[in-house]
């Protein structure tokens, strides 16, 4: 709970009480809830939040609260009869403890459907500079050092929530997926170079298509969207999504060997047991992700773990990465790591969040860290 009104305080304490759940954590600032909804872990199932009380860090707020990976719901609560300022997707409780333990027991909003007519919406946000990014970072399960972050492009429609899924096939699908791939790159490189130089100096991963991976001039218009932004090949992991089936292995062995040469590291993204994309792993690839669905399956599965016992081996020879997605239990870290991975990305290890709430997240992370 945010707030500083004792009748909101109050009100929120009352609701707990009737639902027979402990009493709200209070905090006094928009920097600590911040703090508590990006740290490592299960994240606070509700925010109950009195607006005035997060002073300036109120849209950093609902940025991360509105994110489609967000599992905290916002309840937003005023002694006063109408709350004025509040985005129009946002409705204010009044102090009732009545109401407010309704809310708190009522689901998640979910991800919003994608209306009629969404290539042209799409299109439309995409020249008017509105897909956002959010960044999930990756760390070292040797040292637990963050390593890089991956971008992730949003859509925040009005009044809605739009699954990144959702709005990424249908720019596949529309011809839009470049214009989207360069929207996110150089909205990613201007945030991350705008933390500062205090900032560590971390790798950024985007995802890619097939057919983006394969195009001559891709290193071109990346180096484009990225002028300026101090984020070279050097710094760069490009993904290839599993959204498109791999036909040509000969095309994409000259594709990965152009963006070698240019500097770029490439990885294969996504990769479960069955899905047949182990045999690509014999081409220059940089390293590859292990699909949560693989990862979530470790702990109890013998033939899990052998199989990613197999694939690290492999690795091992051919000097690729391995990155594990999906941690959502810290519990697993010596367990991935015996294994012989080398990083881990994952909501036990951090969310998907604004630029601004990196260094937030970093002060957590390294808290945690010696904790």
């Amino acid at each position: 709970m945010l707030a500083r009104d004792p009748a909101v305080i109050a009100a929120a304490h009352a609701a707990t009480n009737r639902l027979g759940r402990p009493p709200a954590m209070v905090v006094t600032s928009g920097r600590e809830a911040l703090a508590q909804i990006a740290a490592p872990g299960l994240a606070p199932r509700h925010l109950v939040c009195e607006p005035q009380a997060a002073g300036s860090d109120w849209p950093d707020l609902l940025d991360l609260l509105r994110d489609p990976s967000a599992s905290t719901g916002l309840l937003v609560v005023s002694s006063a009869p109408q709350q004025d300022g509040l985005p129009g997707d946002v409705v204010a409780l009044p102090a009732d403890p009545l109401r407010l333990a309704a809310a708190l027991l009522a689901p998640p909003a979910s991800s919003g459907a994608l209306p009629d007519a969404a290539a042209s919406l799409l299109e439309a946000a995409l020249a008017r500079g509105e897909i956002a990014v959010r960044f999930q970072p990756v760390v070292s399960l040797l040292d637990r050092r963050p390593v890089l972050v991956e971008a992730l492009a949003r859509w925040h429609m009005p009044h809605a929530k739009v699954g990144p899924d959702a709005f990424i096939a249908l720019a596949e699908r529309a011809g839009l997926a470049r214009k989207l791939s360069i929207a996110v790159a150089s909205r990613a490189g201007a945030e991350l170079a705008g933390l500062g130089p205090g900032f560590p100096s971390l790798g950024l991963a985007l995802n890619l298509p097939l057919a983006l991976l394969l195009q001559p001039d891709l290193a071109a218009w990346l180096g484009r969207a990225l002028a300026g932004t101090g984020i070279g090949p050097g710094r760069l992991f490009l993904e290839l999504t599993e959204t498109t089936e791999v036909r040509d292995e000969r095309l994409l062995r000259r594709a990965l060997r152009r963006l070698n040469a240019a500097g770029y590291r490439v990885l294969l993204d996504d990769l479960a047991l069955g899905d047949g994309r182990d045999r690509l792993l014999a081409l220059p690839f940089a390293g590859f992700k292990l699909d949560r669905s693989l990862v979530e399956r470790l702990p109890c599965e013998a033939a899990a773990r052998h199989a990613v016992r197999r694939l690290v081996g492999l690795a091992r020879q051919r000097g690729q990465l391995v990155i594990a997605e999906g941690l959502a239990d810290l519990g697993q870290w010596s367990q991935l790591r015996g294994l012989g991975l080398d990083c881990a990305q994952g909501f036990g290890i951090g969310r998907p969040l604004p630029a601004s709430a990196l260094g937030t997240w970093l002060a957590g992370w390294r808290g945690y860290r010696r904790g």
